[in-house]
């Protein structure tokens, strides 16, 4: 195990050599080159690259076997993203936790309200939102912009130097409207990390107030709040937090240096106090400075890590479903701004040193990452190796050998070439858990149970990074081997705050011989504060500083054959349909939308019985001054005089202007003076005009609004009048010129 250093010496060691950076990322990434195969695969499968690129690529693509991707602000706003995970659903039945600001937003999963998510609906494969943003990313399109390797988007400026678009921020004009299934509050207090439990019931929020909430993911209930600190002391924020693998306990990192353990299922609501702890099962005591970032690390009991015989943990060390047996053991492994990661063995006895290893960094830790072991457990090695083994059953080899080395040739295609002992290297690190470290922008590699450091590699990214994760597919025997991109596929995503997104290769082999190969990128405007990677990596979840969330859906490719196979299955299962059961809806509504094949056939067309107005159940009830006052509240002028018709066949317009206050005769009155005029309506309201005269002029006096409105019906009717007598005397001048020209036109036909 490393010796101990203090706090002092770590948080003052000098920094590590890296790369002095002279110029922007623009430049940085000018000399780099995705890999032909690989990145090809990452813009065809998950819309990876620069916006043309992925274009090209996916042209001939079915709409079916397309990718999707979208794009959306947070509940928060602005505030950034500041952890991203999905639960153990994976998919499309798996929901996405987003901590931003005084909430946790849940986007997908189980959505009992709607039924179903707006989430899920957005990244359906042909659908609208999908074909909206197809169009306006074709609108966006500029011969005049510049897109560089990794997909941002450069303007030319008037001295003709390249300026970054949107580095004030993305236009929520071009943003999908989504907004979240469940939001979980914090009480006020700013969610800095959030975690679900395996089985995707519970949720363990870290806040800026020194408190772990336990949370219901479906009733949005808290369960139960754990306090780092007693009440009135000034409490450290949480800035990590994860749950063991039995589900019972919950492990938290902040600010205050230490790490702390939680029994969920015991204990007091309040997380209790104990020891000044917050109620802790037990604290972890040893780094420096704030603890960034906590990983958990499961192992079966009986596989001895430090064994002679080799034996090694296998992959059911790190599978994460959920498991309260008393058979497995747990690390756990923290990182702090002290340079320093720590494994710590919470199974160890009290009184015993818990602290199973220290490994220094030499750059304040951001992000871990543990990488499950390569190969399963009990298999003999995985199902690529062993498919490869058997295509060299009936080919000769070629064994060369110099010096102390032997190496193996294919001399048909010139492949090989590996040493036996650069092998057995890669061969024992296929049994264990690694874990990987960022700070700064370099990555490093470490064997966890004995604190050996296995390579350290430079990113070449511009900025710190800020998170990592894990793309892990296994390798798929119905491809072919030859195809190198069809191989199991085991990388390693960084984002940082360039708002670079690169994507490395994490095999054995490539750790034992000094390098992660640079395989893929892509840059956004904004900086990448938070990754996330669904179960089972069919989901890719990026955060941003600036409240920004992308998600890109990996293609589901659908081939002929099982496209025809299943529409042959719902042809089946449509004609077998099952009978209703009786007494139900569907029961009695059955044969409802069943076609005649019979043209003897007699076809009784059921018409739904129309819903009448409000007026006109009034004129049903002969409450003909209310039918009026509903109308007029209508504002529908066609209405009004409708009715008004229907009054006067019927004999009722009397009745229906009679007997009225001041209010509601300002109403009639209002709508006369308004549309008397109006050609359409002029010969109903006339008749009206007069009623209204009859019955309130002798009313004169005593009403000032009344009499006001009298006063310009009578203004507009005199109006109306004036405009009618300048119209006739115009009609007879036009007459006169029409009978003299006709009169001047037969004469000069006489004279001819």
């Amino acid at each position: 195990m490393a010796s101990f250093q203090p706090s002092t010496n770590l948080r003052h060691a000098p920094p590590t050599s890296t790369q002095t950076v002279l110029s922007t990322t623009t430049h940085l990434s000018a000399g780099i080159e995705s890999h032909p195969t690989h990145g090809k695969w990452y813009m065809r499968n998950y819309g990876l690259g620069p916006r043309s690129s992925v274009k090209y690529i996916t042209r001939r693509s079915a709409e079916e076997n397309r990718y999707t991707a979208i794009k959306f602000r947070t509940t928060s706003g602005v505030a950034s993203v500041d952890d991203l995970n999905f639960s153990g659903g994976g998919g499309a039945s798996g929901a996405l936790v987003v901590a931003s600001g005084p909430r946790v937003s849940l986007y997908g999963g189980a959505n009992r309200t709607v039924g179903t998510s707006a989430f899920a609906r957005a990244l359906k494969v042909g659908s609208v939102a999908q074909r909206r943003r197809e169009e306006r990313m074709d609108n966006d399109d500029d011969d005049d912009d510049e897109v560089d390797l990794f997909g941002g988007k450069f303007k030319k400026s008037a001295d003709n130097s390249t300026i970054q678009d949107g580095k004030r921020g993305a236009s929520d004009e071009n943003l999908d409207n989504i907004n979240a299934d469940r939001n979980i509050s914090t009480g006020g207090l700013l969610a800095s990390c959030a975690s679900h439990r395996s089985d995707s019931k519970l949720i363990a929020i870290g806040t800026e107030g020194g408190s772990v909430k336990i949370c219901n993911a479906n009733s949005r209930a808290t369960l139960r709040t754990f306090n780092s600190t007693k009440q009135g002391r000034d409490r450290k924020a949480i800035r990590a937090v994860a749950w063991l693998r039995d589900g019972k306990r919950v492990v938290a990192g902040g600010d205050d240096g230490l790490v702390r353990v939680w029994n969920v299922s015991g204990g007091m609501k309040d997380g209790g106090m104990r020891d000044g702890d917050g109620g802790a099962m037990f604290t972890l005591r040893g780094h420096g400075d704030k603890v960034s970032c906590v990983k958990t690390i499961s192992f079966r009991k009986d596989e001895q890590h430090g064994s002679k015989k080799g034996k090694k943990r296998s992959s059911s060390a790190l599978e994460d479903s959920f498991d309260s047996s008393s058979s497995w053991s747990q690390l756990v492994v923290s990182g702090s701004y002290d340079h320093t990661i720590r494994v710590w063995d919470i199974e160890a006895a009290d009184g015993e040193d818990k602290c199973v290893s220290i490994m220094n960094h030499g750059d304040p830790i951001q992000a871990l990452l543990v990488l499950p072991p390569a190969v399963a457990s009990g298999g003999g090695g995985s199902r690529s190796s062993n498919k490869k083994a058997a295509k060299l059953d009936n080919i000769p080899l070629l064994v060369s050998a110099g010096g102390t080395t032997l190496k193996i040739w294919n001399p048909f295609n010139g492949s090989g070439g590996g040493s036996r002992s650069s092998n057995k290297k890669a061969a024992k690190l296929d049994n264990i858990a690694l874990l990987v470290s960022a700070g700064g922008t370099t990555l490093k590699i470490w064997n966890p149970f004995n604190g050996s450091l296995l390579g350290t590699f430079e990113t070449k990214h511009a900025k710190t990074i800020t998170s990592l994760c894990l793309l892990d597919i296994p390798y798929d025997e119905s491809e072919d081997d030859d195809n190198e991109s069809n191989k199991r596929k085991r990388h390693i995503l960084t984002g940082g705050l360039d708002g670079l997104l690169r994507i490395h290769s994490a095999s054995n082999e490539d750790i034992v011989a000094g390098v992660l190969p640079y395989l893929h990128g892509m840059q956004i405007t904004e900086p990448i504060s938070a990754l996330a990677l669904s179960r089972d990596m069919t989901r890719l979840a990026i955060g941003t500083t600036t409240g920004i969330v992308m998600v890109h859906q990996r293609r589901r490719l659908v081939t002929q054959a099982a496209a025809a196979a299943l529409s042959s299955k719902a042809i089946q299962d449509e004609r077998h349909e099952r009978e209703p059961r009786h007494g139900t809806h569907s029961y009695f509504t059955r044969g409802a939308h069943e076609k005649s094949h019979d043209p003897d056939d007699y076809l009784l067309m059921h018409q739904k019985k129309q819903r009448l107005a409000e007026y006109d159940i009034l004129l049903r009830k002969f409450r003909y001054g209310d039918a009026l006052d509903a109308v007029l509240a209508k504002r529908q002028p066609q209405a009004v005089i409708a009715v008004i018709e229907e009054l006067g066949k019927r004999r009722g317009l009397t009745i229906a202007l009679s007997n009225r206050d001041e209010e509601s005769l300002d109403a009639i009155l209002s709508f006369t003076i308004r549309f008397i005029d109006n050609p359409q309506y002029t010969s109903h309201l006339i008749g009206v005009s007069h009623i209204l005269c009859d019955i309130y002029g002798s009313l004169r006096g005593q009403s000032a609004a009344v009499d006001e409105l009298f006063g310009k019906l009578r203004e507009k009717v005199a109006n109306e009048c004036g405009v009618q007598r300048m119209l006739l005397r115009v009609l007879g001048q036009i007459d006169f010129v029409m009978s003299t020209a006709e009169i001047l036109s037969a004469e000069e036909q006489q004279q001819r």
